[in-house]
């Protein structure tokens, strides 16, 4: 918050005419406003279209200037007079107007106050406050845009102070407990209000045991804005079969976002990208490595950040990385990401550049983030992948997650197996390993269900030929994508560090199902 306060106020000292903030809390940027200039000459007002102008007294009580000030063009040539100075007046809600299409003399005059200023040196400063970020391309050259951070862990103090003084909560019933205050990371005041009100009215205190609620609460806010999908992940690293190198390298940065770590010297680990086929345990392994870090898991789609309109996507994924940062320290997970890069090679000539921006968007965060923010993105297909995305300094390691070999393959079915009460010996388990050569680990899972489903339909237990039958019966991916692996295999080979230690097996031979034939002649001949 600090940086946002000291950066708003040089731009309001600097004299600048027009300022854009993107936010959906109204009370804070108002607060913020009021705070820069108290001790000043400048004075605040505030319009939006249903309340008019108003302004505060010297009490803080907010009051309205006149009633003749329910048009927005009104507002403007008010504020254009030229016997007025240092004034800061706040839009609230402006952009359904700065469309030229619709208000074409609201664009004309915005871009009369900027030409007056510069000519004029003016000293007022008009602050346009709403929830998305939209710049007539008239004014792109004219607006200076900030956009206000979430709350942090002293501001949601405040509010927590404010619920216990609404709802006469006792000391007693209050615990002033770190894991209550993290719980609402990444939730606007509002939302952090809500939040800890329905806590209070439903339990009548406010202690550890009510941070369930509040996660629940912020996973319902946070799914609602549709980027992100808060997860509470349940997998931990025994849940995946193999993967040793991988495993390794994850469990020496366990503590490394710690301050004994950043006392030591060491930064805290910035992400990884995990390349394979689907099924291999990529996904898994982003789920696994925040539960065994205790760490809140987020999954950024990265289909929805794409919108229609001009600019928003870029402000989809600025909005996504903001709460990432904000709920800090976590694990980012991106999966498929490369379909949300897949208009690269075209973009610019399709899509008006979109794809490039928000890549570039998610690149300079990557390089530049300061939050202890853990990217595990992954990919099926290397070949939609740009480059740059794949270059050292984004992520600190690219696995490659290749077929798991007939080791890792037994203690897959053994976890399946485990998972579901039941055991064979290991001389079965081997066997079914062997059968199950070019398999991934879901193809593996999923034989073991359907045997279940067979065994369950019977009334009897599960067998090993249950299982034997479920694999003949389904066809894996290996078999229908054999060259795609070969090639993946080969790119891997010195791009990539292998998430396992053990040698590749050999791919089956592909097996065609059946075969065409013509056992009568053309009727046409």
């Amino acid at each position: 918050m600090s940086d946002f306060s000291d950066r708003l106020g040089t731009l309001i000292e600097a004299k600048t005419p027009i300022i854009q903030i993107v936010s959906y809390e109204t009370l804070r940027v108002y607060s913020e406003v009021k705070k820069l200039l108290k001790n000043g000459d400048k004075t605040p007002y505030v319009w939006n279209l249903y309340e008019g102008l108003r302004t505060w007294d010297k009490n803080n009580k907010e009051k309205t200037v006149d009633e003749g000030y329910n048009d927005a063009s009104a507002v403007l040539e008010w504020f254009m007079d030229p016997d007025r100075n240092d004034t800061v007046l706040i839009l609230e809600d402006f952009h359904p107007f700065l469309d030229i299409d619709r208000q074409p003399e609201l664009i004309s005059m915005l871009r009369s106050i900027y030409k007056r200023s510069v000519v004029g040196s003016g000293s007022n400063t008009l602050i346009l406050l709403q929830p998305e970020m939209k710049i007539p391309s008239e004014l792109e050259k004219e607006i200076q845009v900030l956009e206000l951070p979430l709350p942090e862990e002293e501001e949601i103090r405040t509010l927590v102070k404010s619920v216990i003084d609404t709802f006469n909560i006792g000391p007693r019933d209050y615990d002033d407990n770190k894991r209550l205050i993290d719980a609402a990371l990444g939730l606007t005041t509002g939302e952090v209000l809500s939040a800890f009100s329905c806590a209070a009215v439903k339990r009548k205190r406010l202690a550890v045991e009510e941070v369930p609620l509040i996660v629940a609460e912020k996973k319902q806010v946070i799914s609602k804005r549709g980027n992100l999908e808060y997860y509470e992940p349940e997998q931990m690293m025994t849940d995946i079969g193999g993967l040793d190198n991988l495993k390794d390298w994850l469990d020496r940065r366990n503590k490394a976002f710690s301050q004994e770590a950043a006392d030591f010297g060491l930064d805290a680990p910035r992400g990884i990208m995990l390349l394979g086929l689907p099924g291999t345990g990529k996904s898994l392994a982003a789920k696994a490595v925040a539960n065994t870090w205790q760490m809140p898991l987020l999954r950024l789609d990265m289909g929805r950040i794409f919108g229609g309109i001009v600019g928003q996507s870029e402000s989809n994924m600025r909005a996504a990385l903001n709460i990432a940062e904000t709920i800090a320290p976590c694990v980012l997970w991106i999966d498929e990401i490369e379909k949300g890069m897949s208009g690269m090679q075209s973009s610019g000539a399709t899509d008006g550049g979109t794809t490039s921006r928000v890549l570039g968007t998610f690149l300079t965060w990557m390089q530049e983030k300061k939050k202890p923010v853990f990217v595990v993105a992954t990919a099926n297909n290397i070949s939609l992948l740009p480059p740059e995305l794949l270059r050292k300094g984004r992520v600190d390691e690219i696995f490659f997650v290749d077929l798991p070999t007939k080791k890792e393959r037994c203690e897959i079915i053994n976890i399946h197996l485990n998972k579901r009460n039941r055991s064979l010996p290991e001389n079965d388990v081997e066997t079914i390993a062997e059968k199950s050569l070019g398999y991934t680990g879901a193809e593996i899972e999923e034989a073991i269900k359907d045997a279940m489903y067979r065994a369950f339909s019977e009334d009897r237990d599960i067998t090993v030929g249950d299982i034997l039958d479920s694999i003949g019966a389904t066809t894996p991916l290996s078999r229908t994508m054999s060259e795609v692996i070969s090639q993946t295999r080969e790119w891997a080979k010195g791009r990539a560090v292998p998430a396992s230690p053990e040698t590749p097996e050999p791919l089956p031979e592909a097996k065609c199902a059946y075969v065409l034939k013509q056992e009568r002649g053309n009727p046409f001949d």
